[in-house]
């Protein structure tokens, strides 16, 4: 992602240049409420929807911008203890840092070690249907990325990224505890009822996406002038967390299930999410808590209506003016509208995503029923778990993403071929068409044959490809073309499209459009196609804007084809 300088990076994390702070006497400058170099407030924040996971982690820091008015509210950091603490993990980051990433692995070996086992405990233990099981399993996902939204408001206008991650943190370990203890033997009745998992998984949906937009942006609060050169290394090691816990969580969870129980599969994802929380709490005293201030999206819903309203009423005096959201002046000042103009063009690049997320979040549904229907031998007497499968695209993403890094895009550029976003997006987005085609083929071979789950790893390897090159430069692409006062809005409108995605696997699932998986997989490679081609025909003649322009509110442009 191109930006600025250090000092760009640090004031879109929520720093501002006027700052000062020592760990040693407990200096906190207050900080001043005028404008930063690159004109975004520096004092309060005033967006903040952020984003889904591992690969937004980073985008996400900014999710929320500084306004005017008042000043961080910054806890007292007299204790000499808590510094001593904070010397192990790192003697340069701020002693928060250990704190938040400890509650970020826990919380994401809790959440990915729930998603594992879900599709064999729908289907398996509360007996329902595979079509209905992966509705159930994408419907939810659909809600709690939707509730990513609802955690980014509550955080920017009422309760603070701090009160927000603990409060909305208690409602996710209820929900855990939830599904553990319902699915102990005859909790629900005989044969077990449903409504245990229902009351567990919507507490769930909430609290994993209430705090979502909130905690890759609350590490970026903790960062100040002068420890710019610790964003990078900080990030790297949260990307790490959130990978180490669901990689781990992926392969231990569908063992406690299939050799323990259900209730110890669920309870112990419950049980690191209770830890998770508490290991947040107690560092308490060691947060920079930025308060809440007011939220980008009221004011971008605000302006368009105000446009709306505008132009109705020029209707009656004849007057006209050039651009539509012109008509919301003086209401809003121009370079507000010239901002809410630029991401309404971002959005351009999230026309096809649902659809991409609608075949990418199948390896977690339909793909593990395809995996319970083949051979799982793996030799020595050792036999892998459906549910175990999916262990592969963490896996296979730590592993890719430095090679496409460092040796394809390199390698392709040294020979002149030097691919744009917009196309990688559209290379990544054929990549997942021929997964799905692969998937769909392996589907007609089982009717007729017994296959081992080796023949799945094409269609993994295909789709890991595809998600790097459509998920990260989709990220970095969108980002970097959002001004700096829209980038919080722009990442709660990515993991919007990962919602919609799943709305739709939830709805075709539930429908029975298909009575041949083969053909339902087919449908979905040839849907990605289709949108392939709306894709190229929406940004032909997207116009890449400077990203150091738009945080100088300049606006220069250069007219590529994707």
């Amino acid at each position: 992602m191109a930006h600025r300088g250090d000092d760009s990076l640090y004031d879109t994390l929520g720093g501002s240049n006027d700052d000062e702070f020592s760990y040693g006497n407990n200096n906190i400058g207050n900080r001043s409420s005028g404008n930063d170099t690159n004109g975004t407030p520096s004092v309060k924040r005033k967006v903040g929807s952020g984003s889904s996971d591992a690969g937004a982690a980073l985008l996400s820091a900014s999710a929320s911008h500084t306004t005017l008015g008042t000043t961080d509210e910054q806890a007292p950091l007299h204790t000499s203890r808590l510094r001593r603490i904070g010397q192990w993990f790192d003697p340069g980051y701020p002693p928060a840092i250990k704190f938040i990433m400890g509650n970020e692995a826990c919380e994401r070996f809790s959440f990915y070690g729930l998603k594992a086992i879900l599709a064999i405990y729908l289907h398996k233990y509360l007996l329902f249907s595979e079509d209905r099981s992966t509705f159930i399993i994408h419907a939810w996902i659909f809600v709690a990325y939707s509730f990513t939204v609802v955690g980014g408001y509550i955080s920017d206008t009422w309760l603070g990224k701090f009160k927000t991650i603990i409060y909305v943190s208690l409602v996710y370990c209820l929900g855990s505890l939830t599904l553990s203890l319902t699915a102990l033997p005859g909790a629900t009745g005989d044969p077990p009822h449903w409504w245990g998992a229902a009351l567990g998984l919507g507490l769930v949906a909430f609290g994993t996406g209430g705090i979502k937009p909130c905690v890759a942006s609350f590490v970026g609060d903790q960062f100040v002038k002068g420890q710019e050169h610790l964003l990078p290394s900080v990030f790297a090691i949260f990307y790490f967390c959130i990978n180490l816990g669901s990689l781990f969580s992926t392969i231990l969870t569908p063992l406690l299930r299939e050799y323990a129980s259900y209730t110890v599969a669920f309870g112990v994802p419950a049980g690191l999410l209770l830890f998770a929380t508490f290991v947040f709490f107690i560092g308490q005293y060691t947060y920079r808590k930025v308060p809440p201030g007011g939220s980008a999206i009221n004011m971008m819903v605000g302006a368009i209506f105000a446009a709306i309203k505008g132009r109705f009423a020029a209707r009656k005096t004849g007057e006209r003016r050039d651009k539509f959201l012109d008509y919301a002046i003086p209401k809003y000042d121009k370079q507000f509208l010239d901002d809410v103009r630029s991401v309404l063009g971002v959005f351009k690049v999230f026309i096809p995503l649902p659809v991409f997320w609608s075949l990418f979040d199948q390896h977690s549904s339909r793909w593990v029923f395809q995996a319970d229907d083949m051979n799982r031998e793996v030799g020595f007497g050792i036999k892998l778990e459906p549910d175990q499968i999916p262990t592969l695209n963490p896996l296979l993403l730590l592993a890719m993403i430095p090679i496409f890094n460092k040796l394809v895009y390199p390698g392709l550029s040294k020979i002149g071929i030097n691919l744009k976003p917009l196309m990688r997006m559209t290379i990544g987005m054929a990549l997942a068409v021929a997964s799905f085609i692969a998937s769909g083929l392996i589907e007609l071979w089982l009717q007729e044959s017994y296959l081992h789950v080796a023949w799945q790893l094409p269609q993994y390897v295909l789709l890991a490809a595809g998600e790097i090159m459509v998920s990260i430069t989709g990220l970095e692409l969108a980002y970097s073309q959002a001004p700096a006062s829209m980038k919080g809005i722009v990442m709660a409108s990515w993991s919007l499209t990962t919602a919609f995605g799943n709305l739709l696997v939830a709805a075709i699932a539930e429908v029975e459009l298909f009575g041949d998986q083969a053909i339902e997989f087919f449908f979905y490679a040839g849907l990605m196609a289709v949108f392939i081609v709306i894709f190229l025909l929406f940004c032909r003649g997207f116009k890449y804007k400077d990203p150091d322009a738009l945080l100088d509110s300049a606006e220069p442009e250069t007219t590529e084809k994707p």
